[in-house]
């Protein structure tokens, strides 16, 4: 009987460690699967666009018109190489509309591209078609796995010609670093040119079970190709001679033989699981069966515009361990209480040969039982008291929370209403002696400052909620012209006291970004108040705000000519509270850089090359639609 439950919870305890084990390699796998291909994806848009934009220079498009000039062949051979250095690309070439490389990036290395016939490549002959082209295949100079992206060159609706750019993707497999699942990407053929085990490069997996017995198109560039996929076929996996002589002709994989992993076993569980066991390390003699296999499961995606299919290979192995692991600490906890159950039974046995005996053992016991009851009694009042205690000195926290939050709260209103403060009072100064000399024209302009700068005051305190709730709305608008002029308002007074200038860059009048004037005011006086302060003691000191702007960003840099930040206070700069000044709260960077945060930019803090600090304010750039 013992031994009869001793299988039934082996075998129930089997069951479930496997299902938990296999859920959560299959969530692990599936997780590594979408992490590694928005990596790969992410890699292969960072260049997709490059050989339209190379298509459109006119150092190439006057190369293809004079292919002959070697002067012109030079341009583009030095323009390719920039390129190249500057995108991070693998090589860039330019190719005459009869496949031959007219220039390229590696012109001045021992084997350049240049004079090489690449007519019979794909990606080529989809750019002659008119369209732009994708496809990954070993270099035939270079024998260095790429993928390759191209796009034909226009001129007067003609194509003159292809350009092409080369990544290089083994850098992905390098930055895989988990030992217990494998990367896999295939191409339309089911061909692996992606593998972290150099082993599996260059075969094939065989086709997968979700796609039956249906014919499975996969768009590759311009072109579509069809594979049979036929899970029920013996020689699945295999590719045909018509595919083999195929692929050879394109001399895409080189001399590589294009034979299948050594699958020992295929399995399709009830959960729809693929498992496989397979051999997963080369042979330890050439020529000889390798007898390691290894046992994985297999989650696999297709990415249709890119051509290609990425598969993981989970390694089973934890799942063994688990089931292991189960198993021993069930059935050492099943051992334990049919040995408890062997020992009351003996022990009754034994109780009905000494009844006397044992009703003295019972009553000894009831007594002990009594003692320990009312000893746990006593332990459960000490415990509710101890209770008692926790919460009171818990809400003592939490009220000591809140004291916390109003001082930090009452600083940062304090810190941030002391410049709009500064700047009142300088322009009421100057208008009580502007109606001294009677000059009461521009006494009503201090005034109309005077009141603008209430408002501002009146609007300060909205931004300081960011230290509690996150702003949904970041504004319609600011334009930058506006934001420097409003910003000089504010500092005109401490720039005169310090004998200070700013030099603002030209061309701020059509550019807008997002976000609302007043907190963008901030930040930016906090950052020049900053500057001032770091150049305290300077005769005439000097604030450079440069600009860089892209469609979607717009970025001012903002230059003292101060010591610096050290690497200490550049690790806490935005910190709440941290500063190096003897009079500063540190509340103006960390207000500053909450407003940025909440208005979907960054602020970013370092030391410029030249000497001083360098604070980098990026912000969302607007399209004249999007601001009006």
């Amino acid at each position: 009987m013992l031994l009869f439950g001793m299988a039934l919870l082996a075998f129930m305890l089997y069951s479930s460690a496997r299902m938990q084990s296999m859920t959560q390699i299959r969530e692990q796998a599936d997780a590594n699967l979408n992490r590694y291909i928005v990596s790969l994806q992410y890699q292969l848009d960072r260049h997709r666009d490059l050989p339209r934009l190379l298509a459109s220079q006119q150092q190439l498009i006057s190369l293809l018109e004079n292919p002959g000039d070697k002067q012109k062949v030079d341009i583009a051979n030095r323009y390719l190489a920039w390129v190249n250095a500057t995108m991070g690309a693998t090589d860039s070439y330019v190719i005459g509309t009869d496949g031959i490389t007219l220039a390229a990036s590696n012109w001045d290395q021992s084997t350049p591209f240049i004079g090489n016939d690449y007519s019979f490549r794909p990606y080529f002959q989809q750019a002659m078609e008119g369209g732009a082209g994708r496809y990954f295949a070993l270099g035939n100079t270079s024998r260095v796995r790429g993928y390759f992206f191209s796009y034909p060159v226009l001129q007067a609706d003609q194509i003159i010609g292809v350009a092409v750019v080369k990544v290089d993707l083994e850098d992905i497999e390098a930055d895989w670093s988990d030992p217990l699942q494998d990367i896999l990407v295939m191409d339309e053929d089911g061909v692996i040119f992606i593998s972290t085990r150099a082993y599996w490069r260059f075969r094939t997996l065989g086709y997968l079970p979700e796609a039956g017995t249906h014919t499975l198109r996969q768009s590759y560039g311009n072109h579509a190709s069809q594979s049979p996929r036929g899970g029920t076929s013996p020689a699945a996996g295999w590719l045909s001679e018509q595919d083999i002589a195929r692929i050879s002709a394109s001399r895409r994989y080189g001399e590589a033989s294009l034979l299948p992993l050594d699958i020992i076993r295929r399995e399709v569980t009830e959960q729809g699981d693929l498992l496989l066991t397979l051999v997963d390390t080369p042979p330890a003699t050439p020529g000889q069966p390798s007898e390691r296999a290894g046992h994985y499961l297999l989650q696999s995606r297709l990415l249709p515009e890119a051509g290609m299919r990425v598969a993981v290979l989970a390694s089973l192995k934890p799942l063994q361990t688990g089931i292991f692991k189960t198993l021993g600490l069930g059935l050492t906890f099943y051992c334990i209480l049919a040995a408890l159950i062997l020992f009351f039974s003996a022990r009754h046995r034994m109780k009905q040969r000494h009844q006397a005996e044992l009703q003295q053992a019972h009553e000894a016991l009831e007594l002990r039982v009594k003692q320990r009851t009312r000893e746990l009694t006593d332990t459960n009042q000490r415990l509710q008291q101890e209770i008692e205690q926790h919460h009171q000195t818990q809400n003592q926290l939490i009220q000591t929370a809140k004291l916390a939050v109003l001082g930090q709260l009452s600083a940062g209103i304090n810190h941030e209403l002391s410049q709009p403060l500064t700047a009142i009072r300088h322009f009421a100064d100057n208008g009580r002696k502007l109606l001294v000399r009677g000059r009461t024209e521009a006494v009503v302009g201090n005034l109309e400052e005077i009141a603008g700068l209430a408002d501002r005051m009146a609007a300060i305190l909205q931004p300081l909620r960011e230290f509690a709730r996150q702003h949904q709305d970041p504004g319609r608008g600011v334009n930058l012209q506006h934001l420097r002029q409003g910003v000089m308002v504010i500092m005109c007074g401490q720039l005169e006291q310090q004998q200070a200038r700013i030099l603002w860059p030209e061309g701020l009048e059509p550019l807008w970004v997002a976000g609302d004037i007043g907190r963008l005011e901030q930040v930016l006086v906090n950052l020049i108040s900053n500057a001032l302060q770091a150049m305290a003691g300077q005769p005439c000191p000097r604030i450079d705000i440069t600009l860089n702007k892209s469609r979607q960003w717009v970025q001012l840099s903002v230059r003292d000519r101060g010591p610096g930040l050290s690497p200490d206070t550049l690790s806490h700069v935005f910190e709440p509270f941290y500063t190096t000044k003897s009079t500063g709260m540190g509340l103006g960077l960390s207000i500053s850089h909450r407003i940025v945060l909440s208005l979907n930019g960054r602020l970013e803090a370092t030391n410029h090359p030249e000497g001083g600090a360098l604070f980098i304010l990026t912000l969302p750039s607007l399209s004249p639609q999007e601001h009006s």
